[in-house]
């Protein structure tokens, strides 16, 4: 966690919050609050930071209520972040800024984010039924939060694999949202998520809509594997690659093994072979590797290698 997302944290825990909660009556805690018609193109305006009086906080009252409440956030972060100072134009996107005013947007846009979406309140939200719908209405039901906030803060933060693609009306995949755990969905844009088979490792999938959007998601679970193969993993390999033309991936294989076991080691054992054998899934080149019978046994046979020799590096 960030430094200025420790501090939203702190101010949540220092006024017993969590959401959903009033903002508003937060916010005037720490300074006096006042909407108005901007001349100017501005989100909101925090003027006297860090003086002996209340800031006075000035909201653009036209823009919409998502973005009024995160600017009502990101002013917050202005006045609690030490050392931003003195009078604040706030433009939250801020495109046009320079890099010095950028890097206090920034900040006061990642102290907003956890203030209004913090992470371990998410982390305590029961993900029921592998419903990703139901999931993230309820976060944003309860923060009041926009919706591509918490979907890029939710799946920045979620420790288990899930995808989520926004499509087009046709099913086109034109944006992904992916947890750290999850397979890659890199290779999802452009593809029809309605009608191509993407992935082949999930446990539930489903098709939803927030607004005016629509998703498709996939929840990945533990795979349950269980090592039946005497042969080395070396021996297990070559006849993948041999009965599905694939000996040119062999390198590649590899160097995805050894990374997603370095990502996922602590975890269980059945955990990690699960998360590497996902970590292949959605990707064209080893779509016939991944669907191989003998392909659970290489990962099992490689992460009990890269245990034991971890294991013996520690000692």
């Amino acid at each position: 966690m960030k430094p200025v997302e420790k501090m939203a944290a702190r101010v949540l825990s220092k006024n017993g919050l969590h959401p959903p909660y009033d903002l508003a009556s937060l916010v005037s805690k720490y300074g006096n609050v006042e909407y108005h018609t901007f001349p100017i193109n501005a989100d909101g305006i925090t003027i006297g930071i860090g003086g002996e009086d209340k800031p006075i906080i000035l909201i653009n009252n036209e823009q919409p209520d998502t973005r009024r409440k995160f600017t009502l956030a990101h002013e917050l972060g202005h006045i609690i972040i030490p050392w931003h100072t003195g009078t604040i134009v706030s433009h939250i996107d801020g495109d046009l800024a320079d890099f010095e005013y950028w890097q206090m947007e920034s900040e006061a846009n990642q102290f907003a984010s956890e203030l209004l979406i913090p992470k371990s309140w998410i982390l305590k939200q029961n993900f029921e039924s592998n419903s990703v719908e139901a999931f993230i209405n309820r976060i944003l039901d309860d923060t009041g939060a926009s919706r591509d906030a918490v979907l890029i803060k939710t799946f920045k933060v979620l420790d288990f694999p899930v995808v989520c693609a926004q499509v087009d009306i046709f099913g086109e995949v034109i944006k992904v949202y992916r947890t750290k755990c999850a397979p890659s969905g890199a290779s999802l844009i452009g593809k029809n998520a309605f009608s191509e088979k993407i992935f082949s490792t999930f446990e539930s999938e489903e098709k939803f809509s927030l607004g005016d959007r629509d998703y498709k998601s996939w929840v990945f679970s533990d795979l349950g594997i269980i090592e039946t193969d005497d042969r080395p993993w070396r021996d297990v390999l070559t006849q993948i690659l041999a009965e599905t033309n694939s000996e040119g991936l062999q390198q590649s294989i590899n160097a995805t093994m050894a990374m997603r076991y370095n990502r996922n080691k602590g975890k269980s054992e059945s955990e990690i072979c699960s998360r590497v054998i996902q970590s292949y899934d959605g990707e064209e080149r080893f779509e016939e590797i991944v669907k191989h019978k003998l392909f659970p046994q290489y990962v099992i046979k490689r992460v009990r290698e890269l245990e034991a020799r971890q294991k013996f590096n520690n000692e």
